[in-house]
């Protein structure tokens, strides 16, 4: 099994006025209209730090990990084991930086980012491949072979 370090949910405070009395429904309206815009809008990934959107499947031969990496070539991503953890890291650079081209709008988003998967016991970790195509890391995780029963033939001496 793989998994992956749990989010940890930030608790959100209600916030009061400055009479000490409950926020104005109009302001609580805005803020939440406001949220509802953001959560609609497509989620930045990269410069946040975070890999693009990632399915995990399994199978008898191993696991099979998919990332979106849009704009990203094999250059550009680093795979790595260390103590049973997998660290995917890379970045993605903006075509026009270091450009004298002045840019009028931005809906695209550039930077680092890095995950971590914790490995179980059961993946061979010097098996691991990776490829990418389309815009999508492919990972694969094989299964160790199970550990077949030593059988060790002991010979009978006479005394």
């Amino acid at each position: 099994m793989i998994t992956r370090p749990a989010f940890i949910a930030v608790p959100q405070h209600a916030t009061v006025s400055r009479e000490g009395r409950g926020t104005d429904p109009f302001a609580v309206l805005q803020r939440q209209m406001g949220r509802l815009i953001e959560d609609y809008r497509a989620p930045e990934t990269f410069g946040t730090g975070h890999i693009g959107a990632t399915d995990i499947t399994e199978d008898a031969s191993g696991y099979h990990i998919f990332i979106e990496v849009p704009g990203c070539s094999e250059k550009d991503i680093n795979l790595s084991t260390t103590n049973g953890v997998l660290t995917i890291s890379g970045e993605k650079k903006s075509p026009i930086e270091g450009t004298e081209q002045k840019q009028h709008v931005s809906g695209r988003s550039f930077g680092a980012f890095s995950e971590h998967f914790t490995l179980s016991d059961d993946i061979n970790a010097e098996g691991i491949t990776a490829g990418i195509k389309n815009g999508v890391l492919k990972i694969f995780l094989p299964r160790r072979e199970p550990a077949k029963p030593a059988e060790r033939k002991i010979e009978v001496k006479a005394d």
